[in-house]
């Protein structure tokens, strides 16, 4: 059996497809892998493999830029989960609208509330992000909750 280029099948798949140019400014995989087969084996300590990945640029750099990428979402997240709650803490203060106007703005804040605790959990330990979007979460999970449980009735 030969094994072919993913390439080469592609085209034999799709041939009005050409292939999709690969970004110039992201790490080339291939690139990668051969830099890392070409390190000596004595360079290279015995169940150390993670630690020899860690070394190269472009892969720490990938590895950066993903948890950079979870705070931002996870900032954003904060923010609009925040503005939900100021939608619905003001909404709460007219008198002029009644329960039902304010039904789905309490869903909205439970939903936000999720995602933001989904996103929070990616965060480290030590990040303070984390605990700043925790708190926010479980404030707009109970204010939805009591919303939910007919406490403003």
């Amino acid at each position: 059996m030969t094994i072919k280029p993913v390439d080469h099948l592609n085209q034999i798949l799709n041939p009005a497809k050409t292939p999709a140019a690969r970004p110039a400014d992201g790490p080339d995989f291939a690139q990668i892998l051969a830099e890392q087969q070409a390190v000596p084996a004595a360079k290279t300590p015995a169940g150390s493999a993670a630690a020899v990945l860690m070394e190269n640029q472009a892969l720490s750099g990938l590895i950066k830029t993903g948890l950079e990428s979870a705070g931002l979402q996870t900032k954003q997240q904060l923010e609009r989960t925040l503005d939900q709650m100021d939608l619905y803490a003001l909404a709460l203060g007219d008198e002029s609208r009644t329960l039902k106007d304010l039904a789905p703005l309490a869903e909205n804040l439970g939903q936000a509330a999720d995602r933001l605790s989904r996103l929070s959990q990616g965060l480290k330990e030590s990040d303070p992000l984390k605990g700043l979007a925790g708190e926010a979460a479980v404030l707009a999970t109970v204010e939805a909750m009591k919303f939910k449980r007919g406490d403003y009735i």
